[in-house]
């Protein structure tokens, strides 16, 4: 579909934009590590596309409602923020792709199901945030990815249909999320295996942003 189909482009953040699914797994693993408790690569990806407040109710169950969650919490963020601090990487092709839309003059928005200030800390080593049109957060609904509500946000901030909006996800909730508004969705997997039913109903599906040209032809 040519981009004059599009009237805005809207991007997940965490495994999209940024490589940072594998820097908030490790964390985890390591916390745990530290706090002697089980924790494997598979647990997490339970919690990819999910709200941390959320992710962090399940552990605590799985952990034991007599575990420190709280402090697990703190060391956990406080792992990922020294990552964030030193930059996080950017997925592949998605500098070069991002530039180009900018160039054409295509409003840009981010989807989180990060908090406000989480999402901002992502992006402080890089200039990405004062090209963006909108900035929608966890902060900013009150049902968050599987749930529509983010996306018909940042459709109604830019004063776009969702019918005319092209969303970049990479997981199973977000792409859900997108789906459910209306949006065209490129499925972008990263750590977590995708749902073919959701895959079914995307637009396409790339290993990287040096795909991405080829969905506006």
């Amino acid at each position: 579909m040519p981009l004059t189909n599009f009237d805005a482009v809207l991007f997940d953040k965490d495994g999209t934009i940024f490589d940072s699914e594998q820097v908030c797994c490790d964390a985890w693993l390591a916390t745990a590590k530290r706090f002697n408790v089980d924790f494997t690569v598979d647990m997490f990806k339970k919690f990819v596309g999910v709200p941390t407040e959320q992710c962090n109710q399940i552990a605590h169950q799985e952990f034991g409602l007599s575990f420190p969650m709280d402090d697990f919490i703190r060391e956990t963020r406080s792992f990922i923020s020294a990552k964030k601090r030193l930059g996080l990487p950017i997925k592949q092709g998605f500098t070069g792709f991002f530039d180009y839309l900018v160039a054409n003059k295509v409003p840009l928005g981010v989807v989180t199901s990060s908090g406000y200030d989480s999402a901002i800390e992502s992006f402080q080593q890089t200039e990405l945030l004062q090209a963006l049109d909108t900035l929608v957060t966890f902060d900013d609904i009150t049902h968050p990815k599987p749930a529509p509500d983010c996306y018909l946000l940042a459709c109604q901030q830019l004063a776009v249909s969702p019918q005319r909006v092209l969303v970049f996800e990479d997981s199973n909730a977000g792409i859900e999320a997108s789906l459910a508004a209306g949006c065209h969705t490129v499925a972008i997997p990263d750590l977590v295996e995708l749902q073919p039913r959701l895959l079914a109903d995307c637009l396409a599906t790339i290993s990287s942003f040096d795909e991405a040209y080829g969905i506006l032809e």
